[in-house]
């Protein structure tokens, strides 16, 4: 079974919890696949005039390249987990990537439904199909704390509601930018040990009844 830690923006795998995250699973006997990805603002001549979007935003399809180099083609046991901005790419790579399995789940921890710069705007999830992605995945989790000064709750309320997640709410983690955060492994660890019998999707409501 493998477990895949995606930073957030301007971040890496060995910032916040992912040294001690990525640690604890492979001592519980996970394969651990932590890519370095380019979710950062690129660094550009300011002489050379461009566009400020370009100049300030993510390389999309840089990232979705490298995701795919690093991850490749997702399998049924794969658990996703990803950070703030890092949630967001998840997204994109579920919604690009060619699939021929179903993951076992996503995990979106502090992870925004807008964010207020222009230039990030590619990974929003407006740009997604919301009704697409929830089949992509046996389960979605959303992970949000009530004092997230970074992204209020709202957000991850939001995105739960349009992925039709299961929202687990914590009270003092803020943005999750600490060394170690114990409801992440432990949700894991449910998710891994718990038998998938059924398709996704197959419990939501029959709309067609």
């Amino acid at each position: 079974m493998r477990i895949i830690l995606v930073h957030g923006f301007n971040a890496s795998p060995s910032m916040n919890f992912h040294p001690w995250l990525r640690d604890e699973l492979h001592a519980a006997g996970f394969e651990v696949i932590a890519p370095e990805l380019p979710l950062k603002a690129p660094v550009l001549d300011p002489s050379v005039p461009i566009d400020p979007e370009i100049r300030e935003g993510i390389d999309m399809p840089k990232l979705m390249e490298v995701m795919k180099k690093e991850i490749g083609y997702l399998k049924n046991e794969d658990i996703l987990l990803g950070h703030s901005l890092g949630a967001l790419a998840i997204l994109q790579y579920l919604e690009a990537v060619e699939m021929t399995e179903t993951p076992r789940a996503v995990i979106l921890v502090a992870a925004p439904w807008k964010v207020s710069r222009p230039e990030l705007r590619r990974l929003f999830v407006d740009d997604l199909d919301a009704d697409v992605l929830m089949w992509k995945a046996r389960e979605f989790v959303v992970i949000h704390s009530a004092d997230d000064k970074l992204v209020p709750i709202e957000h991850g309320r939001k995105l739960a509601d349009q992925l039709r997640a299961r929202f687990m709410e914590t009270a003092t983690d803020d943005h999750y930018m600490g060394a170690q955060y114990p409801v992440l492994k432990e949700t894991i660890l449910e998710i891994a040990k718990t038998p998938f019998d059924y398709a996704p999707g197959q419990s939501l409501e029959d709309v067609y009844k």
